[in-house]
């Protein structure tokens, strides 16, 4: 759904129609405004009422799936919304009705809240949300907002004034090379499943590659020959990323040997009984692992923050690392990328500017 087409329901005398003809349905959205409220008939004749934020939400729904959004980015998008709704109560849900103040009363109240409060399989843990959370839910929220408004659904943006809360700059701890080592000795090699597992845990220390990416690997994404791996990163761009010749060597042993008859798959990494590995699956492996390596903490989010720093450390500069990383901006990589107390320390005492004076 376009700008455009809302543009031109608002300038109709009643509603303004879009029709998509498919071989097999047709479908119909229509839009219908009135100061602020919507009306919104879509799909085989349904029709949906836009004047609270669950109706809101599903007219959302619709627009993001026709735009082709990662369903990530929907699931984030109104969930979050959704949290909003459940702290404004039942009798606040009218669009017409929402201000900025709701979400700055919003932001106040989560910062006051408990861990994993009213989850379905979780007991509520003592700590508050963490402030990265909260930043989550608000961008969410001011996002949908903004695309109410970007559509003209909506007037006017009430929280277009309200600030993003600040999260406190943090060194990420990342794995010593030592611990890296120890991690990558916990499979057994010998036998298929350890090898497929070290051979994962391995990619990621090399390519820094996110958890989806490695995920979702197929069979032809992976160039042994010239020595690339075809990721699909966010927002759907792919990009190339090089691998060293101790990884292709490990990926190609697994495809010739490790690796299990597919079942209807084009997936690179099987399960043994020949399905496609999930991410899921991938972080319960490491997790597995971490146990067996005496790790306090880690994951494939650690693991790709482990490898940004040594690729650093180890000489590598941060423009080639931003598009290993897939990053869009330099920034984007140089916060990643934080030196640990120690790098920063073994620096000073081979440049320090008091050491070099001769007094």
């Amino acid at each position: 759904m376009s700008s455009n087409l809302a543009r031109d329901a608002s300038r109709s005398t009643g509603a303004a129609a879009y029709k998509e003809t498919t071989p097999k349905n047709t479908h119909y959205v229509a839009l219908r405004r009135s100061t602020r409220r919507v009306s919104a008939l879509s799909c085989q004749g349904e029709e949906y009422t836009m004047t609270t934020l669950a109706e809101a939400l599903k007219v959302y729904r619709i627009c993001a799936q026709a735009e082709g959004k990662s369903p990530k980015t929907v699931q984030w998008i109104m969930s979050s919304v959704t949290y909003f709704s459940e702290f404004l109560g039942p009798e606040r849900q009218d669009i017409d009705g929402i201000t900025g103040n709701d979400l700055r009363q919003f932001i106040i109240a989560y910062q006051q809240r408990p861990r994993f409060l009213k989850h379905p399989f979780l007991k509520p843990r003592p700590e508050k949300l963490s402030a990265q959370t909260i930043q989550t839910y608000v961008r969410a929220i001011r996002a949908f907002f903004g695309f109410l408004y970007q559509e003209e659904l909506i007037d006017y943006n009430p929280m277009q004034k309200v600030k993003v809360p600040r999260v406190p700059k943090k060194v990420v701890p990342t794995l010593s090379e030592k611990e890296v080592i120890r991690l990558l000795s916990q499979p057994d090699r010998k036998r298929a499943r350890g090898f497929r597992d070290y051979a994962i845990m391995l990619t990621f220390i090399d390519t820094a590659a996110r958890l989806s990416e490695i995920a979702l690997l197929e069979v032809d994404d992976v160039d042994l020959e010239n020595g690339y791996l075809k990721v699909l990163g966010k927002d759907k761009i792919e990009r190339y990323i090089p691998i060293g010749h101790k990884v292709a060597k490990a990926l190609l042993k697994y495809k010739l040997k490790h690796r299990p008859d597919p079942l209807g798959t084009e997936r690179f990494w099987l399960t043994v009984g020949g399905r496609p590995l999930s991410g899921g699956r991938i972080e319960k492996i490491v997790a597995e692992y971490k146990v067996k390596a005496g790790l306090k903490r880690c994951y494939p989010h650690k693991l790709r923050h482990t490898s940004s720093v040594m690729y650093l450390r180890n000489g590598g500069d941060p423009f080639s690392l931003q598009k290993k990383l897939g990053h869009s901006s330099l920034q984007m990589t140089r916060h990643y990328a934080n030196l640990s107390d120690s790098d920063v320390r073994a620096q000073h005492l081979k440049y320090g500017v008091a050491d070099r004076l001769k007094t």
